[in-house]
């Protein structure tokens, strides 16, 4: 390689990266929560114990079709964890699959858990909603799929 290709090289390594950075943020922003959401699968985590799995997948049966309403400021639902009528904010993130619900997935490989769940490989988008009695954390598969977990339980979320 020559000087001045090295050169180059070195004038261009910050403008990439920055690029790069720029880009995952974008792809993080681009999910948006705001809208009418249902629960339309729920499921025990892969984390729960043996023994604890008909109790957690008859909560989690209870709570479908269960409608959230995320708007500027608000979060409306009969489900009394998720309402919160005032001073809701949104924050878009986007985090490494073995970081997913809070590093719960199991080892050796929460990778290849997170592929299970319907995850997209590389960096997974997701939006923090917070409020003055919450924090909930939703991991996008797609666009109008989000997923939660609470208590154990990994909920699916519809954009409707």
């Amino acid at each position: 390689m020559t000087l001045r290709a090295m050169l180059c090289m070195r004038a261009f390594a910050p403008a990439l990266t920055a690029l790069a950075a720029a880009t995952l943020q974008t792809a993080a922003a681009d999910i948006s929560i705001i809208g009418k959401w249902q629960i339309v699968e729920a499921v025990p985590a892969p984390w729960a114990a043996p023994d604890a799995l008909a109790a957690l997948s008859g909560e989690g049966k209870r709570m479908l079709k269960t409608e959230v309403t995320f708007a500027p400021g608000t979060v409306v639902s009969k489900f009394k964890p998720f309402s919160c009528k005032s001073k809701v904010r949104y924050e878009a993130n986007s985090i490494e699959a073995d970081a997913l619900f809070q590093g719960n997935l199991p080892e050796p490989n929460p990778t290849a858990a997170a592929a299970r769940l319907g995850f997209p490989k590389g960096d997974i988008p997701g939006v923090d909603v917070r409020c003055l009695k919450a924090l909930h954390t939703f991991h996008f598969r797609d666009a109008d799929t989000a997923l939660i977990n609470i208590n154990r339980v990994i909920y699916t979320f519809k954009r409707q």
